[in-house]
C-alpha cells in the first residue's frame, strides 16, 4: 500500500502500515520529526520456556474507506488482523471512529492513480496503490487509530503485557541494556513527555526526554502498585500520554477503557504505551482476546491542545451533568484530617460563607465502607443530617467504592475480594504500603455479591440521608495484576476501579436520579460517570506550591468543560494560598473548599474569608463551556503547561475571566508573537479589548450567555490583590454597588463607600482616597481596590 499521510496544520504524520514505523513532522517542512515509534501491536508472553516477546508485521489486505485492513504475524507465537483508520476530525468536536462515525469531508488532493478523498485515502476509479504516498488531505484535526485488533495465540503462552512503541534490539545494542529482563526496548522518542500529574510537588506534566531515566508512569488507577510514583486522585485517569517539542505534540491512548493496567514505560530517552495483563498468572478470558480501539493518536501545536484533540475525539457524554453537581459546597477533610468532627459548626459557617452544600468527608463511617456514622466522630447522624439542612444547605457523603476492612462483618467472604497468587486475600491502601498498618480488602467486582453490596449500601445511604451529593473515591489505591486481578477478566486493570465507579454512581441515580456523583479524574470516559469532577488532593502540590500546583491543574482541568461535567476548583489546605485556587475557579465555575475552618494555628483572615464569599456568590457552575487561554503557558520541553489570564466560554461568549498581573496580555499574543489561545478562537478576545488592569482580578457575568459575557452588564468585579482595573464604556452604562462582608464593630459601611447603601453614581466623583473605590469619567470605568478595602472584607462590585 505504501506510506499513509496524514496531514494538518499542526503536522504531518506518515506510517508505513506494514511495518508500524510512523513519524509526526512539522507541517512547516522540517525534515526534523517531533516524534517517531513505532504503532503496531508487541507481545509480551510466557511459555513454557519463559518469557519471549513477539513484534507484529502486518501486510494490508485491503483498503477502505480512510481505514487499512491489516492482517498480522508474530511469527511462531500467533497471528491476528486489525484495521487502521485515518482521516479528519472536528476541531473540538466529538469524534468516535471506532464506534462506526464517519468523519466529515474536508479536503481532496491529487495523487498518482486518482483523486484521493480528502479525509478517508481512498482512490476514485483506480485500483491498489502499489507505492507512493496515500494522503488524507489537510485538515486542522485529525486521527489515526488502530482498531479492531484480534490476536490469536499459539498453545502455550500467556500474555503478560501488550506493548505499543516496543521494538527488537540488535545485538550490540542488547550489550547496553541497563535491565536484560525488561522485554526488549520502547522506541517512541520526542523531544518531551507528557502526562498531567506526571510527579507531584507541585505537579509537572512535563518532563523532558533524559528527566525521568528509566520511570514507569501510571496513566490510570494504578500507582505505587506498578512500582511507579504515587497517582494522585487528580487528574487521573488520563489514559493516554504526549510526546513533543517546541513544534509539535503527538497524545496516544486506547480510545476505550483498558482491561488492563495502563502505564508509560520510559527506557532512557524512549517511551512505549504498555498494558499489563499478566496472564500468566490469573488466566486468560475463556474467548479470544480483541480490542476495539487499543491505540489512537491525535496531535496539536501544544500539549494541552493536544490533549484536547484527543478527549475531543470521543462520543459527547450519554446525558447531561445533574445540577446538584454545580452547588458550591464546604467539604470536612480540611477540619475531619485535623480530629475535628464538628459537623454543625462547619454548616454554620458555610452558610454564613454563602456555600450551598456540606460535604461529608471520610472519617463519618464506623469503619470505611460501612454506611453507617461513627459513634464516636458523628454520635447523632440524624441530627446533623437535619441541622445541616435547617441552615439552608445541602448534604453530601463521601464513600469510598473499593475498600473493605472485614469481608465477614458485612457478609462477604473471600471469594468476594482480590485475591493473590497463593488464593488468600490481597490487601491494599493508598500507597500499597505494606507495612502500613492500616490495609484494607477490595472488593471484587466479578462477584455478583460484591456488586450487590456496593449498591445496596450506596442506595441505603441516598434514601436515608437524602443527599445532593455522593463523593466517591479510591477506585485507585487498588492491587496491581502483579499482586491480584477480579476473577472475571472484563473487569480486570483499569475496568476494575471503573466498574466499581459505574456500580456506585449507577445505584445512587436509581434511588435518586438527581442525586450528583462527583469523580476526579479527567479521561472522557471517566467524566461520563460524574457530574462534577473535583481537583483535589491539593496536598500533592505540598506545604508550600498549593498555589501554583492549582495553577498547574486547572488548565488540565479545562480540559473537561467541553465534554458538560461541572467543576469544582476546590482548594488546598492552607488559607494563606488559597488566592490562586479561588481566582482559577472563577474560571472553572464551581467553588468548593477543604480548607479547614477552625485551626486556631491557622485561622483565616477577613480578606481570605472575603474572597472565598465572594466565590460562593459569583460562581458559574454551567457544566458546558471551553478555556480561551490569553496569556500563560501551555507546555513545552522546558515549561509547564499554567494557567495565567484566561477566561471561561459558554456559547461562543466569554462568561468569567482570570486577569493576572504576571500575564497581562488580553489578545492571545505574547510579546514573542506567539499565540497562547490553544482552545480558541482569537476573535472571543476582542471582548476585552481596552480592558487595563494591576494586581489579580477575576470578572465574572451574572447573566446568560445570551446577554453579553463580560462585556456587558451585569457582571462582578473582584479583586484577589491590591490594584485597580478599568473597563470601557462603562462610565454611562451602569451603576456600581460596593460589595463587602464588613468585620464586627461597624455600622455596616465599609471605609470611604459614601452612600450607606454602598450603590454609586454611574459618573462623576472619585471614591475614598486611599480606599476601595471606582471612578468614572466620560470613558471607562476605574475601580481600585486597597490594602485597608480588602481587609476590611470588599468581595468586589457589581456592575448593573
Amino acid at each position: 500500500m505504501g506510506m499513509i499521510e496524514v496531514a494538518t496544520a499542526h503536522g504531518v504524520f506518515t506510517v508505513d502500515p506494514e511495518t508500524g514505523r510512523a513519524a509526526l513532522r512539522p507541517a512547516s517542512g522540517d525534515e526534523a520529526p517531533i516524534w517517531t515509534g513505532t504503532i503496531l501491536p508487541s507481545l509480551h508472553l510466557q511459555s513454557d520456556r519463559g518469557p519471549l516477546v513477539r513484534h507484529a508485521t502486518a501486510t494490508v489486505a485491503r483498503r477502505g474507506e480512510g481505514s487499512a485492513h491489516l492482517e498480522l504475524s508474530f511469527g511462531d507465537a500467533g497471528s491476528g488482523s486489525a484495521v487502521l483508520r485515518f482521516g479528519s476530525a472536528p476541531a473540538g468536536g466529538a469524534v468516535g471512529l471506532s464506534a462506526g462515525v464517519t468523519p466529515a469531508p474536508d479536503t481532496t488532493t491529487a495523487v498518482e492513480g486518482g483523486v484521493v478523498d480528502g479525509v478517508t485515502g481512498a482512490t476514485e476509479g483506480a485500483g491498489p496503490v502499489e507505492a507512493g504516498v496515500v494522503e488524507a488531505g489537510v485538515t486542522d484535526a485529525a486521527v489515526v487509530e488502530l482498531a479492531e485488533l484480534r490476536i490469536a495465540l499459539a498453545p502455550g503462552l500467556a500474555l503478560r503485557d501488550l506493548f505499543f512503541g516496543l521494538s527488537a534490539l540488535d545485538d550490540a545494542e542488547r550489550q547496553g541494556v541497563p535491565d536484560p529482563d525488561y522485554p526488549e526496548w520502547p522506541d517512541w522518542q520526542a523531544g518531551a513527555f507528557c502526562v498531567p500529574g506526571i510527579r507531584p510537588a507541585p505537579a509537572t506534566a512535563i518532563a523532558r526526554r533524559w528527566d525521568l531515566g528509566q520511570a514507569t508512569v501510571a496513566l490510570g488507577q494504578f500507582g505505587p502498585a506498578l512500582g511507579a510514583p504515587y497517582a494522585a486522585a487528580f487528574p487521573r485517569p488520563v489514559w493516554s500520554a504526549g510526546f513533543g517539542d517546541d513544534r509539535g505534540w503527538l497524545v496516544a491512548g486506547p480510545g476505550e477503557v483498558p482491561d488492563a493496567a495502563l502505564t508509560l514505560d520510559v527506557r532512557s530517552t524512549s517511551g512505549a504505551l504498555r498494558w499489563r495483563y499478566r496472564d500468566d498468572l490469573w488466566g486468560p478470558p475463556a474467548h479470544p482476546r480483541t480490542w476495539a480501539a487499543p491505540l489512537r493518536l491525535t496531535w496539536g501545536p501544544n500539549p494541552v491542545d493536544a490533549f484536547a484533540r484527543f478527549f475531543a475525539t470521543f462520543p459527547a457524554r450519554p446525558e447531561p451533568a445533574r445540577p446538584a453537581g454545580g452547588l458550591s459546597a464546604i467539604n470536612t477533610w480540611g477540619d475531619f484530617r485535623r480530629g475535628d468532627f464538628d459537623v454543625l459548626a462547619t454548616a454554620a459557617t458555610a452558610a454564613e460563607l454563602g456555600a450551598q452544600a456540606v460535604v461529608i468527608d471520610d472519617g463519618w463511617e464506623s469503619f470505611e465502607s460501612s454506611g453507617h456514622a461513627s459513634s464516636d466522630n458523628i454520635p447523632d447522624l440524624d441530627a446533623v443530617r437535619e441541622g445541616v439542612h435547617a441552615a439552608g444547605l445541602e448534604i453530601g457523603f463521601w464513600q469510598s467504592v473499593g475498600w473493605v476492612p472485614d469481608p465477614a462483618g458485612i457478609g462477604l467472604s473471600d471469594d468476594d475480594v482480590l485475591a493473590g497468587r497463593d488464593g488468600s486475600p490481597a490487601l491494599g491502601n493508598w500507597g500499597m504500603d505494606p507495612r502500613d498498618p492500616v490495609r484494607h480488602h477490595v472488593l471484587d467486582p466479578s462477584s455478583p455479591r460484591a456488586r450487590a453490596y456496593l449498591a445496596d449500601r450506596i442506595q441505603r445511604i441516598v434514601r436515608d440521608h437524602r443527599p445532593a451529593l455522593l463523593k466517591l473515591d479510591f477506585g485507585y489505591g487498588l492491587p496491581g495484576p502483579d499482586q491480584a486481578a477480579p476473577r472475571d477478566p472484563e473487569y480486570r486493570g483499569e475496568r476494575m476501579g471503573h466498574a466499581l465507579y459505574r456500580i456506585a454512581a449507577d445505584a445512587a441515580r436509581a434511588a435518586d436520579p438527581h442525586v450528583a456523583i462527583q469523580l476526579y479524574g479527567i479521561h472522557p470516559l471517566h467524566t461520563d460517570v460524574a457530574d462534577v469532577v473535583a481537583l483535589d488532593d491539593m496536598g500533592d502540590h505540598g506545604a508550600h506550591d498549593e498555589g501554583l500546583g492549582h495553577r498547574r491543574w486547572s488548565v488540565w482541568a479545562a480540559l473537561a468543560g467541553p465534554r458538560g461535567v461541572g467543576l469544582s476548583g476546590s482548594s488546598g489546605y492552607s488559607w494563606e494560598q488559597d488566592r490562586d485556587s479561588v481566582l482559577d475557579s472563577f474560571v472553572l465555575g464551581g467553588a468548593g473548599i477543604v480548607l479547614p475552618l477552625r485551626d486556631p494555628a491557622h485561622p483565616p483572615t477577613e480578606r481570605q474569608l472575603a474572597l472565598r464569599r465572594a466565590s460562593f456568590r459569583w460562581s458559574r457552575p454551567t457544566a458546558a463551556w471551553h478555556p480561551l487561554f490569553l496569556d500563560g503557558p501551555l507546555g513545552a520541553p522546558e515549561e509547564q503547561p499554567e494557567a495565567g489570564t484566561w477566561a471561561r466560554v459558554e456559547d461562543g461568549v466569554i462568561t468569567a475571566v482570570c486577569l493576572r498581573s504576571a500575564h497581562p496580555h488580553l489578545d492571545g499574543h505574547s510579546p514573542d508573537g506567539t499565540t497562547g489561545l490553544g482552545l480558541a478562537d482569537l476573535h472571543l478576545a476582542e471582548a476585552l479589548q481596552g480592558w487595563e488592569f494591576e494586581g489579580d482580578w477575576a470578572v465574572v457575568a451574572l447573566g446568560a450567555p445570551g446577554d453579553g459575557g463580560v462585556g456587558r452588564a451585569p457582571v462582578a468585579v473582584i479583586p484577589a490583590t491590591p490594584g485597580r482595573i478599568s473597563l470601557p464604556g462603562r462610565a454611562d452604562a451602569c451603576q456600581t454597588r460596593w460589595d463587602a462582608e464588613v468585620g464586627t464593630g461597624t455600622d455596616g459601611q465599609a471605609p470611604g463607600a459614601g452612600a450607606p447603601d454602598g450603590t454609586l453614581p454611574s459618573s462623576g466623583g472619585r471614591r475614598g482616597e486611599g480606599a476601595a473605590g471606582a471612578t468614572t469619567s466620560d470613558g471607562p470605568l476605574t475601580l481600585v481596590a486597597d490594602e485597608a478595602a480588602l481587609d476590611a472584607g470588599l468581595q468586589g462590585w457589581t456592575l448593573y
